[in-house]
């Protein structure tokens, strides 16, 4: 289901990446394993419970679990299950991150 348009920028040294995230929640009760990635937009998909990422980013927490994959150098998936930290997810903005939260828990 279409959440909503966000505009974000993400700024590092000498570059500035400028976009539009069309932000999208789909539910599923497919096993994480099964998803098809777009290698040249992902190198891996986790799954973790919605209230740990938004103590995560929220500062409340430091660490939370997660699982699925990511794609090795030779195109294999390499299952993940490890404790993450809020600086191994893109980096986007507090704002960022309070938008697509607020959005999902409008919608779960």
């Amino acid at each position: 289901m279409p959440l909503d348009v966000i505009e974000y920028s993400v700024v590092r040294d000498d570059f500035i990446d400028k976009e539009l995230a069309n932000v999208f929640l789909y539910q599923s009760q497919n096993r994480t394993e099964d998803i098809e990635l777009q290698p040249e937009e992902v190198s891996g998909i986790v799954r973790a419970e919605f209230d740990d990422f938004k103590k995560l980013c929220f500062g409340r927490i430091n660490e939370i679990k997660v699982q699925g994959f990511e794609i090795d150098a030779v195109g294999k998936k390499a299952t993940i299950n490890k404790s993450v930290s809020k600086n191994e997810f893109v980096p986007h903005g507090p704002s960022y991150y309070e938008n697509i939260l607020g959005l999902i828990g409008e919608n779960i």
